[in-house]
């Protein structure tokens, strides 16, 4: 997605397809392996669609052709991320809803319960103090 927000000038299925793979470190990818991803496939037609309306809409004035690109790229940016967001939050509201009407208790399942500590070192807890005492 994020690819697509970044695109400047013509944006074609294989250009785009082209970009992908490299991008995702793989020898190819086609445009109906894109097509199985219905929000690439939205967000692509949309992006279509915001391109040739901006090129459209700017001026020619091209030392301000950086800021604008970026002012572009931000914009797409800011869109797909909105977009998303009200599509979590529409699956939210479901979610609830489902809860609710199947008589599920919140309460007693306590998903808000805050994840477990990690521990990355590999030792268990109390470990580093048993071996510190040992040592004198």
């Amino acid at each position: 997605m994020r690819e697509l927000d970044r695109w400047d000038g013509k944006l074609t299925w294989p250009l785009f397809c082209e970009r992908a793979a490299k991008v995702l470190d793989v020898p190819s990818i086609s445009k109906h392996t894109m097509y199985l991803y219905p929000a690439v496939k939205e967000r692509f037609q949309q992006r279509q669609k915001d391109l040739r309306e901006a090129r459209d809409a700017l001026p020619r004035d091209f030392t301000l052709d950086a800021a604008i690109r970026r002012i572009t790229d931000l914009e797409a940016q800011v869109k797909r991320l909105g977009d998303t967001n009200n599509l979590l939050l529409d699956q939210f509201r479901r979610w609830q809803y489902n809860a609710y009407a199947n008589n599920v208790r919140m309460d007693l399942l306590a998903l808000d319960k805050p994840l477990p500590e990690v521990n990355r070192s590999g030792r268990r807890k109390g470990e580093k103090k048993k071996r510190e005492n040992s040592e004198q």
